[in-house]
């Protein structure tokens, strides 16, 4: 049986409870996990000579104390997903597991590096730049600013960003920053805090300016009443995270709907003050779908400020995107 013939045979709701005793570090990423499975299972099967194997061995290891024994899946990790699909899953005479525990198994390694594509993305372009110093974030961010600046946007420096961010991103460099073994004059040791406050001032700004740049494009849409210079009060939020999700959707289902019932079931959207949120669709529209407003709604839920966005993407078909920007702020910033 191939691991595309294995994923065919179960459920993900039937999935999860073993994922959930087999990593228990995951329960938090039960939807992902969720929308990782559904990937997995609408990508074709394609063989890449290159991979590591074309066998995938179900085996029974040890923990590092010898006490316990996992299941093991190798080679899994790393290779491409679509190959990963038809790789024969051969389960060890002494493996004693149902296919939903294969299936746990083989998720948990498939989904090392990441869980959707965007993932991997931002994943190895990390590791190209050399995560180890800020050029990955300065390079990304610097990038962004320009992009922003050409749409009207104006960036914040560093002296106008609130005090208490100011103070926020001054705390963790404190928590974060070690001066070595050595004793340090007073010089050294103010340029290496202000290299260390920089690099986590650059992974905030990278994050905020990519949201605000992937945005853009739907701000071209006559339905939409947000400028590029009003994303900007994003940069002054007290705390920030953004995400995209896709829907995965069977056929002729509806993307807006698949998205509801996991992020509600997995409450994968965090809870802050504000939220923005850009939702794509594969065709235009007048009005949303009822499932597109409910949808909306859902994510506009008990916040203080919420703004919408709609954009169009034919590429997608029945399938749906939400790229949203979740903010904590005593005041409302867009």
């Amino acid at each position: 049986m191939t691991f595309k013939e294995l994923l065919n045979c179960v459920k993900f709701e039937d999935v999860a409870p073993h994922i959930v005793k087999m990593y228990p570090d995951m329960k938090n990423s039960l939807g992902w996990f969720n929308l990782h499975f559904d990937m997995l299972r609408h990508l074709p099967p394609v063989v890449h000579e290159d991979a590591n194997d074309k066998v995938c061995h179900i085996t029974l290891r040890n923990d590092e104390n010898g006490t316990e024994s996992y299941l093991d899946a190798f080679p899994m990790e790393g290779d491409y997903w679509e190959h990963s699909l038809t790789k024969e899953i051969i389960v060890d005479s002494d493996v004693k597991a149902t296919n939903e525990e294969l299936v746990a198994c083989c998720l948990w390694h498939t989904s090392f590096y990441g869980f959707v594509e965007k993932h991997l993305d931002e994943k190895f372009g990390e590791i190209c730049l050399g995560r180890d110093s800020y050029s990955y974030n300065k390079v990304w961010t610097m990038r962004n600013y320009g992009i922003i600046r050409k749409y009207g946007g104006t960036i914040p420096t560093i002296r106008e960003l609130s005090m208490s961010k100011k103070q926020k991103l001054t705390r963790l460099t404190k928590d974060n920053i070690w001066y070595g073994s050595n004793r340090l004059n007073k010089s050294k040791r103010k340029r290496m805090f202000r290299q260390e406050f920089m690099v986590h001032y650059y992974e905030r700004m990278a994050h905020i300016s990519e949201f605000i740049v992937q945005a853009i494009p739907a701000l071209d849409n006559g339905k939409n009443y947000l400028t590029t210079e009003q994303l900007c009060g994003l940069f002054q939020s007290e705390k920030f995270c953004s995400e995209e999700i896709m829907s995965f959707a069977d056929d002729n289902k509806s993307g807006a709907n698949y998205l509801m019932d996991i992020i509600s079931r997995y409450d994968m959207v965090q809870r802050m003050d504000g939220i923005v949120v850009c939702l794509i669709t594969g065709t235009g529209h007048e009005v949303l779908s009822d499932d597109e407003q409910r949808l909306c709604n859902y994510l506009a839920e008990g916040r203080k400020h919420s703004d919408l966005m709609i954009g169009v993407d034919t590429s997608l078909g029945n399938q749906v995107i939400i790229r949203y920007a979740a903010y904590n702020s005593k005041t409302n910033i867009i």
